[in-house]
């Protein structure tokens, strides 16, 4: 890797604010036009019909005067800030690889699906269920692919053959035909707002000179099916509050920025739609009113003008993107007409009333305007490289730092050291990190993609950049140079990496075409004039980039590329784990603080409350769950494990799954010794001996025993001790015990009592000094079957089995045999009474516990 050693005095980039707070004049109560999809892709499939095989070059793109020298007295001649002092690292002169594998890479359109239309003035965007791609001439949307699922590609080339039926394939045109016939569109935007899961789509109309409209378009829902619907609307300049300078002119390049309260839009601002550039102007749209079926909007006009007074130089204002549920103002940014200085202005509601806030300047690195983007096979004259207006802006909270800051990027033109130069001969794309825009706009980093050829460079031209919620970042952008095709570039930084670098990037696109469409020069420079870079709102990891290529002889390719973050950390051993909290017998609750290794970055994340997908932990074992999870850092998550302590020593696996469905394994042992079971009773008989009864019983595997008391019941219902007993020791042995006071019927129990306090029951053992008073049951309990032992003088009677109810549940006659065995495998468990009655009438009764394995 090149490295350029300059020696620096490092000091921040300053700002200065200028002029005042402009209090808007708002126009409400334009109602909107709802059309179902099923209607759109009708109109619009009618509409291509009867214009196949046509070619719709649009007219030349509406240029801006060039930026003036700068009047910043702090301009630096660095390609990045802040600076690896003492030394400056050419980073972006790497093109191997990219911080978030390419996993789908997908034609979404291209020129023979877009009716012939040139450029494509391509962007894209990504909701919870779909993938949306505007155009020229061109809108559709797809089912979004997971991470997780095999990659859904196309080739390089021609796309003729679509993915699965795109659910809208519609004509840019025509989408907004469907409710104002005849309306000719450009410059189309598209942003799925996440807040409240609803697509946006803006732009302007082309059929006026002067007073032409801006149109905008809201979905139903998330996702966009046959009986989903749009909403429409649109707004004529000449309608605008008066003295508005809008009005008599013509509206160009609209951009969009969408946040919790309103739309943000900019545009330039055209004498007429073929002269010169007058002023540029800002838009806010009230977001519940639209979605509502009503377009409020204030408009603010000549925030930029061509003359450049302070406080009014923004030119090609972006709305700003943001997210975040919390957001109380918003945000315009933009370059100025003067080189290496940028423009920032806040929305505030002061009242209900939409104030756009003063200017705000900031100072920025040597910036310069792009030249022409040469190409291989593009004989016909260089691309147009517009100049060095910013292109797409968002706010995104990073969720590791706790920190929101604003990224944007342009084109300017570079020397081999990636400075701005006016003589540089190569263009590259700048990047900005804006942060403490709410309160004192900073740029905390910059950098700059270019390459530092003596001979050919590479250019890149139209960049897009934005993060992740995880604080990683991925910029996009055209490609070539007077020896390389036409190509997509992807760079991109993860949060870690060093101030104002990027990371190694890579090609989404490996064209061999050459790209010379027209046979004069009208429109042969014509490229396209922005991109987008995207997060997926339901993980807030995956990003999305939209941009073109050459795809094949003449022809531009849109392609949709899906970037898939790294998988988590790598869980190290869990280690011995505790027995945890609960009842020594059943459940038991053990916390886990699960540590993890980061490989290239690898990383737990989390994006917190408002997302669909969130951090998960599961695990095997059948009764086991995973409580309380809690996201630490990228490299620690805590939570708690919930298992029986039947699965004691059992082997089990953990998964970590990520929001983006990516996912790793641990494995662990559920600890041995937390249940304290009682201990095991290998048999329990007893005898009447005189007038005393002998009770013997015999144990093992007494490692937690206390002690054992022995009951004795005369009715079975109420049991009394009548002795208690240590427990031997850990191997068990051999007990025994006289009851000196027996009753004619006697029914006995042990009791066995661990350490913990725990305790079970035996089986109940019946000893009778009178035959004629009363029968046995064994076993009791019991559950499939029950032997009932009696004397000679139960025979010919009757045995019943009756429940708590009273009702009696199982019948059965008594034979010339001293025992009746019963099954009971039907019988729920719970507690029975068994009664017999002679031939005499005479009815006894014993209690019977039937308990089910």
């Amino acid at each position: 890797m090149k490295k350029i050693y300059l020696f620096v005095f490092l000091f921040p980039l300053s700002f200065v604010s200028q002029a005042q707070d402009i209090i808007g004049k708002t126009i409400t109560g334009i109602k909107g036009i709802t059309k179902t999809v099923n209607e759109i892709n009708a109109y619009s499939k009618m509409y291509d019909a009867e214009n196949k095989g046509k070619i719709f070059p649009l007219r030349p793109e509406l240029e801006l005067p060039d930026e003036l020298p700068s009047i910043n007295s702090e301009n630096r001649p660095f390609s990045k800030w802040p600076l690896d002092a003492p030394n400056l690292e050419n980073t972006a002169s790497r093109i191997n690889g990219v911080t978030q594998t390419i996993h789908s890479n997908f034609m979404a359109t291209d020129f023979s699906s877009a009716a012939g239309g040139w450029p494509p003035d391509n962007n894209g965007d990504v909701g919870s269920t779909q993938v949306f791609i505007a155009q020229n001439y061109r809108l559709k949307a797809y089912a979004k692919p997971s991470v997780i699922a095999a990659a859904v590609t196309t080739p390089n080339g021609t796309s003729t053959t679509l993915l699965a039926a795109p659910v809208l394939d519609v004509s840019q045109n025509n989408f907004f035909r469907t409710a104002f016939a005849g309306v000719n569109t450009t410059d189309p935007h598209v942003r799925y707002d996440r807040l409240t899961n609803r697509w946006f789509i803006i732009s302007m109309s082309t059929n006026e000179t002067t007073n032409n409209y801006l149109l905008f378009a809201v979905s139903s829902g998330p996702t966009i099916t046959g009986t989903a619907s749009f909403t429409f609307f649109r707004i004529q300049l000449s309608s605008f509050p008066a003295g508005n300078l809008d009005i008599g002119k013509f509206l160009d390049y609209p951009t969009l920025g969408i946040d919790a309260n309103s739309l943000y839009m900019g545009a330039n601002i055209f004498l007429t739609s073929s002269t010169s550039f007058s002023h540029s102007s800002a838009y806010v749209v009230d977001k519940s009113d639209m979605i509502a079926g009503t377009l409020t909007i204030t408009p603010f006009s000549a925030i930029g003008t061509s003359a450049a007074p302070v406080g009014f130089r923004i030119r090609t204002p972006q709305g700003v993107h943001n997210d975040d549920p919390t957001a109380t103002e918003g945000y315009i940014v933009g370059n100025t007409a003067f080189l290496s200085l940028m423009a920032f202005r806040k929305v505030t509601y002061p009242g209900g009333i939409t104030t756009l806030g003063a200017e705000v300047e900031l100072s920025t690195n040597t910036t310069a305007t792009p030249i022409p983007q040469v190409a291989l096979g593009t004989t016909g004259g260089n691309l147009d490289a517009i100049n060095t207006r910013l292109f797409a802006a968002m706010i995104m909270k990073n969720k590791i730092t706790g920190a929101s800051s604003l990224w944007t990027a342009h084109t300017i033109q570079v020397n081999t050291s990636g400075v701005g130069s006016s003589t540089g001969g190569r263009n590259g794309c700048r990047w900005y990190e804006i942060t403490n825009f709410s309160t004192t706009p900073t740029v905390s980093q910059l950098g700059t993609l270019f390459n530092n050829a003596a001979t050919n460079p590479r250019g890149f031209w139209f960049p897009s950049i934005a993060m992740s919620g995880q604080g990683h970042s991925i910029l996009v952008s055209s490609s070539a140079s007077a020896v390389d095709r036409i190509n997509i570039v992807v760079a991109g930084r993860y949060r870690t990496s060093a101030l104002g670098d990027l990371e190694d990037s890579t090609y989404a696109t490996a064209t061999t075409s050459d790209y010379n469409p027209f046979s004069g020069p009208t429109f042969v420079n014509r490229w396209g004039d922005y991109s987008q870079v995207c997060v997926d709102p339901d993980d807030n990891m995956t990003m999305w980039a939209f941009h073109q290529y050459c795809n094949t002889t003449n022809s531009y390719g849109v392609r949709a590329i899906q970037l898939k973050a790294p998988p988590p950390a790598t869980p190290s051993a869990l280690g011995t784990i505790s027995c945890g909290v609960g009842p020594v017998i059943g459940t038991r609750t053990t916390p886990i603080t699960l540590n993890g290794t980061s490989t290239n970055n690898s990383e737990f994340y989390d994006p917190g409350t408002g997302y669909t997908n969130r951090l998960a932990v599961t695990t095997t074992g059948a009764g086991v769950s995973i409580t309380n999870i809690l996201f630490v850092s990228p490299t620690q998550i805590t939570f708690n494990i919930v298992w029986p302590t039947t699965l004691s020593g059992t082997n089990q696996t953990l998964t970590i799954t990520n929001p983006d469905l990516q996912s790793v394994n641990a494995n662990y042992t559920l600890p041995n010794g937390c249940a304290l079971v009682p201990i095991n009773l290998i048999g329990f008989t007893g005898k009447g001996l005189d007038k005393k009864v002998q009770l013997d019983w015999v144990t093992e595997n007494e490692i937690s025993s206390d002690y054992i008391v022995v009951e004795k019941s005369t009715d079975q219902f109420t049991y009394n001790e009548i002795t208690r007993m240590s427990s031997i020791g850990v191997n068990g042995g051999n007990y025994q015990h006289f009851d000196n006071n027996p009753a004619d019927i006697n029914y006995y129990r042990l009791k066995q009592v661990d350490i913990s306090g725990a305790f079970k029951y035996s089986n109940i053992v019946t000893v009778r000094f009178n035959e004629k008073l009363g029968f046995s049951l064994y076993p009791n309990p019991a559950s499939s079957s029950l032997t009932v032992e009696y004397a000679a003088s139960f025979k010919n009677g009757i045995i019943n089995l009756i429940d708590a109810t009273g009702k009696r549940v199982l019948s059965k006659k008594i034979l010339e045999t001293n025992k009746t065995i019963l099954d009971i495998s039907v019988i729920p468990s719970g507690v029975y009474v068994v009664e017999i009655t002679n031939d005499k009438g005479l009815k006894f009764q014993e209690k019977l516990i039937v308990e089910k394995k």
